[in-house]
């Protein structure tokens, strides 16, 4: 039995596009002020036992940078879920009049 696949009249060959490479001063947007503290809300590590989360969870110090938990091997994704969960904080830095994060996540010094 033959594989009989219907002729396309008229397709053109698709043209591949080109991968250029973003300079490395360009690269990277914060997401959030690298200059901005933590603080940790939660009385000791809510995740579960021996998962990567928890092990990164443990990075987490008082007053410590958002630039040095993502040095120490945090990710930003760890900031986002515990500060929608009330796990952390992140300082307030915004500017005056922008909108502000929520209540929970923020504090100011």
């Amino acid at each position: 039995m033959q594989n009989i696949q219907p002729a396309v009249s008229g397709a053109k060959p698709t043209k591949k596009t080109k991968v250029v490479n973003t300079p490395h001063d360009k690269q990277g947007v914060y997401k959030y002020d690298p200059d901005a503290r933590i603080q940790v809300l939660a009385p000791k590590n809510p995740k579960r036992v021996g998962c990567a989360s928890w092990k990164r969870f443990n990075f987490y110090k008082n007053r410590m940078t958002i630039k040095d938990f993502l040095k120490a091997g945090g990710e930003t994704k760890d900031i986002d879920w515990d500060r929608e969960r009330g796990f952390i904080a992140t300082e307030d830095r915004d500017k005056v009049g922008s909108q502000s994060k929520s209540a929970k996540a923020t504090f100011t010094l």
